[in-house]
């Protein structure tokens, strides 16, 4: 009676993996807002952020959000990638900048690290 039952919980194990959102078999990703997602590099300790259809992206260090907008420092960069989701819009400001102005004042900063660990895998933020 267990033979039989083979097929049948094999197929069931494989219907289930297929239909997951996740790549079990490709780089792990979290998406923040909008199709942009925090991506693991090739080292473990490393992230991407990556923008809507791409697969690659900026390596980054420091991260933070809060709708509607994305703060990135790439590594070894003075400056901020600043994107806001809303309008798919993107531009660099200085950290002087970024900490000044009361728009941005809110966004909390932390590492990238931090910022995968508080990340969901299978639901965006906003």
């Amino acid at each position: 009676m267990l033979q039989n039952l083979r097929p049948v919980a094999f197929l069931t194990v494989f219907v289930c993996l297929c239909s997951c959102e996740g790549n079990l078999f490709g780089p792990e990703s979290r998406e923040i807002a909008g199709g942009y997602r925090l991506k693991r590099a090739g080292n473990p300790n490393e992230f991407a952020l990556t923008i809507p259809y791409e697969d690659g992206g900026l390596i980054i260090d420091e991260i933070g959000w809060r709708e509607p907008f994305i703060a990135a420092r790439a590594s070894g960069s003075e400056y901020w990638d600043l994107i806001d989701t809303a309008h798919a819009r993107h531009i660099r400001v200085s950290d002087l900048e970024l900490k000044s102005n009361p728009i941005y004042q809110s966004i909390q900063i932390k590492s990238a690290e931090i910022a995968w660990k508080d990340l969901n895998r299978y639901k965006r933020l906003w």
